[in-house]
This record gives C-alpha cells, sequence and structure tokens, in this order.
C-alpha cells in the first residue's frame, strides 16, 4: 500500500509532486515529459524541482504562464479540457474524471445549483487541470508498477481565513467540507489553508481507508513540496510505499 500523510498539507501538486518521488528514474524522466508536452499544449510551463528543506528531500511543482490565467470556466470546459490533458499524457486512468466530478458535486451543494450550471475558478486553471489529470496518470503508474492501493492519514485541513475569487473564506471552505464528509480531518495547530479541495478529492477518489498509523518497513518515501509555509515550516504530502 501507498500511504498519505497529509498531516503537513494536502493539495493536488503536493500531492502529484510526492507521486513522482516514488518513481523510478526511468518513469520519473518519462512522466516529465509527458507533463512539460502536456502543459506546452496548455500553454504553460511545467517545472519539477528538487527542494530541500529542514533535512527533508522531495519534489516540488511550479507552472510559468506568460499571460494571466483564465477564470470561470464551465462543467463542459473543465472536463473537455481535462480529457485533453490526459490524451497528452496518455493516461486512460479514470481518477482525473472522478476528482473532477467530486469537486464539481461539491461546489454545486455549496451553491445550491445543479453541477452543469457550475463555473470553477481557480480549479479550472491549466495549471490546476494538469495536477487533477497527473494525479491520475501516475497512480496508475504506481498501480501497474506493484502498489496495491492509497490509504490516507487524518487531513489537516488548516484554519483561520484564505482569500479566493469569492473573497474571504473560512477554511476550511464550503466545498472543502463537503468535500471532507466521511474522511477524519482536524483543524491542526497553525492558520491557514492546509488541504485544499483538489488534494482532498483525489484522496477522496483514491484511498480505501485511513489510518494515522506510519507503515513500518517502508521501501520507498517521497515527499511533495508546497510554497507556504506554517510554523515556518513549508507544506508538504509526505507519501510512503509500505
Amino acid at each position: 500500500m501507498i500511504f498519505v500523510d497529509a498531516s503537513e498539507g494536502l493539495s493536488g501538486d503536493m500531492l502529484l509532486a510526492g507521486m513522482l518521488a516514488l518513481l523510478d528514474a526511468d518513469a520519473l524522466e518519462a512522466t516529465r515529459g509527458l507533463m512539460s508536452d502536456a502543459a506546452d499544449a496548455q500553454g504553460v510551463e511545467f517545472r519539477l524541482n528538487t527542494i530541500d528543506d529542514e533535512d527533508d528531500k522531495g519534489l516540488g511543482i511550479s507552472y510559468l504562464r506568460p499571460e494571466p490565467a483564465h477564470y470561470g470556466a464551465s462543467y463542459e470546459e473543465c472536463f473537455s479540457r481535462l480529457a485533453s490533458i490526459e490524451a497528452d499524457l496518455k493516461s486512460s486512468s479514470p481518477i482525473g474524471r472522478v476528482v473532477l466530478e467530486h469537486i464539481f458535486g461539491a461546489e454545486a451543494e455549496a451553491h445550491g445549483v445543479p453541477a452543469r450550471e457550475v463555473h470553477l475558478h481557480e480549479i479550472a486553471r491549466p495549471q490546476a487541470m494538469l495536477n487533477i489529470a497527473g494525479i491520475g496518470k501516475v497512480s496508475s503508474v504506481l498501480l501497474d508498477n506493484g502498489a496495491e492501493g492509497f490509504t490516507c492519514s487524518t487531513i489537516v485541513t488548516g484554519s483561520g481565513l484564505v482569500v479566493v475569487s469569492h473573497g474571504a473564506i473560512r477554511v476550511p471552505a464550503p466545498a472543502s467540507r463537503i468535500l471532507l464528509r466521511g474522511l477524519r480531518h482536524e483543524p491542526g495547530t497553525s492558520p491557514g489553508e492546509r488541504a485544499t479541495p483538489t488534494g482532498i478529492a483525489a484522496v477522496k477518489a483514491l484511498v480505501k481507508s485511513q489510518t494515522d498509523e506510519l507503515p513500518r518497513g517502508f521501501s520507498k518515501k517521497g515527499i511533495g513540496f508546497g510554497t507556504k509555509r506554517f510554523a515556518g515550516r513549508l507544506g508538504r504530502t509526505s507519501l510512503y510505499w509500505a
């Protein structure tokens, strides 16, 4: 099993980076190339960075975009973009679509409208859609290479306020609170958004169970770093292949 430690953060980019860190050198290079090509097709430059923070070494994902990202994409536009990216990634995994369905379902409930009437803002950006498609692709690679599935720790959500396209909202955001149903979670001790809707939706699509017992004798550890610091420490999602 692959254990997802979400005690220090859970977002789409951190989860994807942690998954990439579990790949062997050849698979990592091949997937990096596919991600770069898919990003280029979306007008974005994909970068995979090696990061060392407090003696932990892992990977971080960043995207460069020459112009401001377009906000506000419909249900059909989002799934069309996802399908295009998945084709570029040579991915037949259903996980990306399941993640996106979870997000639309949560946003629909939060706004009191049908899912097909929802327009996504931040998550509709090419960067976020690349992370969702990438999670589907890399999870299938890991499963094809012997992983039996995914399990996850209690999710630390953070607390306080975060500013999004709709203005300042309380953490966890309304859609996140809906996505967290059925998952063990707690606010933790540091203010700020530690678990994003994409990260939560991905765990909902991937994991079969939750436990806070770290696996013993794990064969490999991968860390995906974010860009925000909490109490001076970079947010991260750690994955253990037991």
